[in-house]
């Protein structure tokens, strides 16, 4: 039920025919009333308000996302245009499917599912193109254009690859992640990350194994899906 439902219902419980019956601008007011009410609650409150299907909620987690996820798209496409549409495809999923989600991070969920909708695209866009029989972007390319673009692809692919990596470590149990972060970005030893951490070594092989397990796990379904997608 939308807010201007709930407020009509109210009205009529006070003995009021409807709201618009008595004032509209009274209903406007109520609405920003209510929607500045709603910037206030929390992501965790906000996806409760969904799962009932509160559209004012919703709204609400589509504003305050929209422009960081935007950047994100923006950030591996260079096109605004793609962007947008990436992250409001993404939203509104959130939307169609808020009965059946299970989200412990929005920010984490909704990040990770930009990328991935981004490595979506770009898969779908290099299997047009070999089916095309253009695999390069341009007819006119030199071969040191095409062997300078297909470099920088090559970059991006290993920058979306870190970013994903780092978005599955960034959802670890504290242990995991420090020890993870600490071995991969430090290049500390088992026994100086059993050190700093006040750990035993075999805790720090626990960890460690633990950490890349959930890694090779979200790469691998990751995997599956664009077997999926490109057969």
């Amino acid at each position: 039920m939308s807010f201007s439902a709930d407020f009509r219902l109210v009205a009529a419980n006070a003995g009021k025919r409807t709201a618009n019956a008595i004032c509209p601008d009274f209903v406007f007011l109520a609405h920003l009333s209510q929607m500045a009410i709603y910037s206030n609650l929390s992501d965790a409150d906000l996806l409760l308000l969904i799962t009932d299907g509160k559209e004012a909620a919703f709204t609400e987690i589509y504003n305050r996302y929209w422009e960081r996820l935007v950047a994100t798209g923006y950030y591996y496409t260079r096109s605004k245009e793609v962007a947008e549409e990436i992250v409001n495809d993404v939203l509104m999923g959130l939307w169609l499917r808020r009965a059946s989600l299970a989200i412990h991070s929005l920010p984490a969920y909704l990040g990770t599912a930009v990328k991935f909708a981004v490595f979506k695209a770009i898969a779908r866009n290099k299997k047009r193109n070999q089916v095309l029989g253009h695999p390069l972007p341009l007819e006119t390319e030199t071969e040191a254009e095409a062997v300078a673009h297909n470099d920088t692809q090559q970059q991006l692919d290993a920058i979306f690859m870190d970013e994903w990596v780092r978005g599955i470590v960034e959802q670890l149990p504290e242990k995991a992640r420090l020890v993870f972060v600490y071995s991969r970005d430090e290049a500390l030893s088992v026994k100086e990350i059993a050190g700093k951490m006040d750990l035993s070594p075999k805790s720090v092989e626990y960890h460690l194994t633990k950490a890349l397990k959930a890694i090779r796990d979200s790469i691998r379904k990751l995997s599956i899906f664009l077997h999926a997608l490109l057969p």
